[in-house]
């Protein structure tokens, strides 16, 4: 099933229990609409959120709100119910605002155009931790909640691990030639898989961040925008040439494309039951494709495959100095904050 939003979207995600999805314009507005088995979308609601693009939306507290990043550097909570505006972050960056994740249930991290990476204490309305680790926008990020560091990647063409228990950057990757525009952590959290610029899916062992121990380079032409993990064998890319397919690691291979646009892919999300992929595009088009055939037809087709003989220590975290060969200059800040409240700062005021 598909709409037409009448303007170019940029972030999408699922309510985490309802048959609800969400979306970010270039325009500045939420939409959220509501879905259905028949192949049916209905907008449920229409916010202007930000006075610039929307670029992150996610969902947050069980799916009370939506939480959006924007361009004009302010970070919004939206009441779902009643699409009211619950918090507002007005000069959350000092640049744009151009990625957003969930990290626990109380904190959320941000990332923006000039290669800073907040986390955000929902709790105290602040900024627990900021890492000034890269020299361009913050691309892509994705955490890694059993060892509480997050990775991100840049356009500056570096990966970057950072601590969250301790506040500090435990390791930066070397530059690549490309810029690296996407990650997710699979295969347990043994590995982390780039995306390129060049159509490269880069991998990096766990532990071992300074170069990537394999390469996927027969995936696609064109940059992968997007990276979406459906299990810890499979991961679902968007490119820029506007396909959608499925793909295993370890063995590295396509195992079959999904779907397709007709611009650049610029954000995939999974529904609650990963019954339906969710995609958007610069056609301004919100396409739900249907998995449930997909899943059944590949099912366990990379699991245990002969290739993945990576035999890293999982318990090690090697890469101890984080500063790449080429130099960077680099500081991070780590602001305490108390935890005795456990109201989020997204509740309403």
């Amino acid at each position: 099933m598909e709409i037409d939003l009448g303007a170019n979207a940029f972030g999408i995600d699922f309510h985490p229990s309802k048959n609800l999805v969400a979306t970010g314009l270039i325009d500045g507005h939420l939409h959220l609409y509501r879905y259905d088995t028949e192949s049916s979308l209905v907008r449920e609601r229409k916010v202007r959120a930000h006075k610039e693009s929307c670029r992150a939306v996610r969902f947050i507290d069980d799916g009370q709100r939506i939480v959006t990043a924007s361009a004009d550097c302010s970070i919004l909570a939206t009441d779902v119910e009643t699409g009211a505006s619950v918090a507002h972050l007005e000069n959350a960056h000092e640049d744009a605002v151009n990625t957003l994740i969930t990290v626990t249930e109380t904190t959320i991290a941000s990332g923006d155009d000039q290669g800073c990476v907040k986390i955000w204490d929902t709790r105290q309305r602040s900024c627990s931790h900021e890492f000034n680790v890269h020299e361009d926008y913050i691309s892509c990020m994705t955490f890694a909640s059993d060892s509480m560091k997050l990775a991100a990647t840049s356009g500056d063409g570096t990966l970057s691990v950072c601590n969250l228990r301790t506040g500090k950057v435990q390791s930066q990757s070397e530059f690549s030639e490309d810029e690296l525009l996407s990650v997710v952590i699979m295969k347990n959290g043994r590995k982390v898989i780039c995306g390129t610029q060049n159509g490269i899916l880069m991998l990096y062992s766990w532990g071992f961040f300074k170069d990537c121990s394999d390469r996927f380079v027969d995936l696609s032409p064109n940059s992968v925008d997007v990276l979406l993990k459906l299990d810890e064998d499979r991961v679902i890319t968007g490119c820029d040439n506007g396909i959608i397919s499925l793909v295993g690691i370890l063995p590295n291979r396509i195992i079959q494309p999904i779907g397709s646009h007709e611009f650049p892919i610029e954000d995939l999300a999974l529904s609650h039951d990963t019954k339906f992929l969710g995609s958007t595009a610069h056609d301004s088009m919100l396409k739900l494709w249907d998995l449930e055939e997909i899943i059944e037809g590949s099912n366990g087709n990379a699991s245990g495959a002969a290739g993945d003989s990576d035999s890293d220590n999982e318990e090690m975290d090697l890469d101890n100095d984080p500063k790449p060969s080429r130099g960077t200059k680099r500081k991070t800040k780590s602001k305490p904050t108390p935890v005795d409240s456990k109201t989020s700062f997204f509740a309403d005021m």
